[in-house]
């Protein structure tokens, strides 16, 4: 029933927004007139190709190189008036050609997740919230709601710091994790106080389906997997020029059966932290740099977690040089645990974050008993195409620990990471290998853009004593974006 009253909400407020101006009487063309100047929406459309080969082992019945294709499309209604705003957003996502013998990545996943089915589709209500601004500084947003830790404040007169938070900072612990085809909703809502020197946002919601499940994506919370908690954001210029400083507490909880059977018990983590991003005119060129720490308490079921995590990056851009090369360099570090015997749980728990922007980008890594080390390069080929090279070596926080992937929960049959256990007669090595990660962007049209990308992982010993049969990854995409707003 609330399926289907959401789809019929959606379908007859885009069809509504899109449909020839037309009227009856003097005062319904008045009603017309007032909706549509206070109403405005768009589409996006994105197209992807992925090829894969994977990771395999020894004596399973699995092909690791595999091929498939996905589509999404998004159309929302924004409806604003005065310091209210109505928020709808629908999407309709269809793959093609998923694997389904694939022993590694999102092929798998996406098959698994969504009934065994090669060629899942489905249409789904992404957002559907309301939004309160009061010209005063407060603000709350309740419904169907994006979250993404860290980018609770942007600026209108600082593009490169909003770059940093954007995409260095921000969904580290909770995000949208849109790069998959369905992405990651919270049904919950967020308040908060902003004025010129300081932003305090506190929010609670249940997470949605989503990620790789088709069929129950977005149209169903998960069992009592529930977060919470607030920031605290001394934005630019307050301290110092250009740099905004935060303080955060995040609370996960999860009683779900598969998290009952990973950890004993329900999950109740407390994650405490702060973080510095900044960026500066310097010589001829930017400087940016961003300094991330936080600390978990709580319960890992039946054991005390006690974990960290710090994450450090430093840029430079030179803007007065052919292609404004702009290299990064950063390591990012989360806790092992170093003794499953004693009452403690000391690797870092991940939450539900978009990994996919940060461990490389094959996502064979989480935030969890991970070491990397890395660099970004970014080049200016022409005023409409860049070009992005990636450069990461991992190793294990702990060998005491086994590796983990994964990017959080998105149905009740799965835990949402997975623990990579050594197959039997070898022990976890530390050493992983690397990744490299190089991607083109052509920017056609105002409203079209190309991309593609190639991926390598080179696996080491940490990898092949997991899959030992092929310990190599190679992965390529196409993909197009389809973009167009209207009204305000």
């Amino acid at each position: 029933m609330l399926k289907s009253l959401l789809q019929f909400i959606a379908i007859f407020m885009i069809c509504f927004m899109f449909s020839p101006n037309f009227s009856y009487t003097e005062e319904t063309a008045d009603t017309s007139s007032f909706i549509r100047s206070h109403t405005s929406g768009g589409v996006n459309i994105r197209l992807r190709d992925e090829y894969w080969s994977t990771f395999e082992r020894q004596g399973t019945p699995t092909d690791n190189s595999y091929n498939f294709f996905l589509i999404r499309a998004r159309a929302f209604v924004d409806f604003k008036f005065d310091n209210l705003m109505f928020h709808v957003m629908g999407q309709g996502v269809k793959a093609f050609d998923l694997p389904n013998d694939s022993p590694f990545g999102p092929g798998g996943l996406y098959f698994g997740a969504s009934g065994n089915d090669t060629g899942p589709g489905n249409f789904q209500i992404g957002e559907a919230f309301i939004s309160y601004k009061d010209p005063g500084g407060v603000y709350l947003k309740g419904g169907r709601i994006p979250i993404r830790d860290g980018a609770e404040v942007l600026y209108k007169d600082a593009k490169k710091l909003n770059w940093v938070i954007k995409k260095r900072l921000a969904e580290r612990l909770i995000g949208t994790w849109d790069w998959t085809n369905i992405g990651r909703r919270f049904d919950g809502g967020t308040a908060g106080y902003s004025n010129d020197s300081i932003d305090v946002n506190l929010f609670g919601s249940y997470v949605t389906f989503g990620g790789f499940d088709f069929d129950d994506g977005l149209w169903k919370d998960l069992d009592d997997v529930v977060i919470g908690g607030g920031s605290l954001t001394l934005k630019k210029d307050f301290i110092l020029p250009n740099t905004q400083f935060k303080i955060f507490n995040y609370y996960y909880y999860d009683d779900r059966n598969p998290a009952i059977a990973r950890a004993g018990d329900d999950i109740k983590i407390n994650t405490i932290g702060a973080n510095i991003a900044g960026a500066y005119e310097v010589g001829s060129g930017e400087l940016d740099l961003l300094l991330w720490i936080a600390f978990q308490f709580g319960d890992f079921g039946d054991l005390d977690q006690q974990a960290f995590a710090f994450i450090g990056e430093v840029g430079y851009q030179f803007l007065n040089v052919p292609l404004n090369p702009w290299l990064r360099l950063g390591f990012a570090y989360a806790s092992g645990d170093d003794d499953p015997n004693d009452g403690d749980n000391g690797t870092f728990f991940n939450m539900v974050p978009t990994n996919h922007k940060w461990y490389g980008s094959m996502d064979a890594n989480a935030f969890s008993n991970l070491a990397d080390a890395y660099f970004q390069l970014f080049l200016k080929l022409h005023c409409k195409v860049g070009l992005s090279v990636d450069g990461h070596l991992f190793w294990l926080a702990s060998d005491d620990e086994v590796w983990i992937g994964g990017s959080g929960p998105f149905n009740n049959s799965v835990f949402g990471y997975a623990f990579r256990n050594p197959i039997e007669g070898n022990n976890i090595e530390k050493d992983l290998g690397g990744e490299i990660d190089v991607a083109m962007t052509f920017n056609a049209l105002d409203f079209l853009t190309f991309y593609i990308g190639y991926s390598h992982f080179f696996g080491s010993d940490g990898v092949e004593v997991v899959f030992d049969k092929e310990d190599q990854m190679d992965w390529f995409y196409t993909q197009a974006t389809i973009h167009f707003n209207v009204g305000k």
